[in-house]
């Protein structure tokens, strides 16, 4: 086996087949790449910036596939996505992987660290076929557990929802509802391409055995993502819709109780005002009790009000 580092990009030889790794999408990367292997314009300005939608396109000697991947950022928890390209040979597989996706690299360390001998699920990479796979199903096996994290931070939330109205927790729903957002978006092309690479790869590389068996299964894997990620949707929106309501819920009584309070208070301050004139005539102003009784006169007032507003059961 060969190591070889090409400033951007390395690859692994084996007796069976080569695997480059390119860690960058500039321009002069992108350049080596068609001078080196003389892929398509198309597909190297598909592998530039930005991120791209998943694809498959076949090619006169090769395969190109773009697949999104959810990648989890532990100091914010906000997930995001980063893009992978594959270009697929009969004996050699360049993938390009610029956000240096933590189990894509660590897989090609032990590809290189054991001449190929990758083994994962009995599953051994000695070519190209079974090196996708294993890159795949690890891609899709890192997937889970930011499922269940979600689904943890989910059920965090749902425990919170009825006690803590606070700024908080809308900002920790609408965390986690832009991460599911996120996966869902990353992972809802992974079916059809995969579905696609198995048909395309059987017609175009007869050599190439035993695809469907191996991707059978990622595509069932992509399947209960989405139905995990389906559910999870469901659930969000739920406690967000329940979060709004209960805010509403409270806000409304805020406002009925400032309501009441103010249509207690505005009869109280006529009647000071009234008072306060001090007209000819005006009855209690000269009376030696004439300051209790106008407070009576307010006591009463208030006792009205708050009979009025308790039979009609705004109180």
């Amino acid at each position: 086996m060969a190591v070889q580092s090409l400033r951007a990009f390395t690859h692994t030889e084996t007796d069976k087949m080569t695997w480059v790794m390119v860690g960058k999408n500039d321009q002069k990367t992108l350049k080596a790449l068609k001078g080196r292997f003389n892929f398509h314009d198309i597909d190297l300005e598909d592998a530039a910036p930005p991120i791209q939608s998943p694809k498959l396109a076949v090619r006169d000697g090769y395969i190109f596939m773009i697949l999104q991947f959810p990648i989890f950022n532990r100091q914010n928890r906000i997930i995001s996505t980063a893009e992978v390209d594959f270009f697929i040979m009969d004996n050699l597989l360049v993938t390009v992987d610029t956000s240096k996706l933590i189990p894509l690299q660590e897989l090609y360390e032990n590809f290189r660290r054991t001449k190929g001998g990758v083994v994962k699920d009995n599953i051994t990479a000695d070519d190209v076929p079974h090196l996708i796979y294993l890159i795949l199903d690890t891609m899709l096996s890192s997937v889970f557990p930011m499922i269940r994290h979600i689904s943890n931070d989910v059920d965090s939330i749902e425990s919170q929802v009825f006690t803590n109205l606070g700024k908080d927790l809308i900002r920790e729903l609408l965390r986690v509802k832009t991460n599911i957002v996120n996966i869902r978006k990353s992972m809802q092309g992974h079916k059809t391409v995969i579905r696609k690479l198995i048909e395309v790869s059987q017609e175009r590389f007869p050599g190439i055995r035993r695809f469907e068996e191996y991707f059978d299964k990622l595509v069932d894997s992509t399947k209960d993502i989405w139905d995990n990620l389906q559910l999870q949707k469901e659930t969000i929106e739920a406690l967000h819709e329940t979060n709004t309501s209960l805010a509403d819920f409270k806000m409304n009584e805020i406002i009925k109780i400032l309501t009441i309070f103010s249509c207690i208070i505005f009869p109280l301050t006529l009647i000071a005002t009234l008072f306060s004139m001090r007209a000819a005539g005006m009855p209690l102003v000269d009376s030696a009790y004439g300051f209790w009784g106008i407070l009576g006169l307010m006591a009463a007032c208030t006792v009205l009000m708050v009979a009025f507003f308790r039979h009609k059961k705004w109180l």
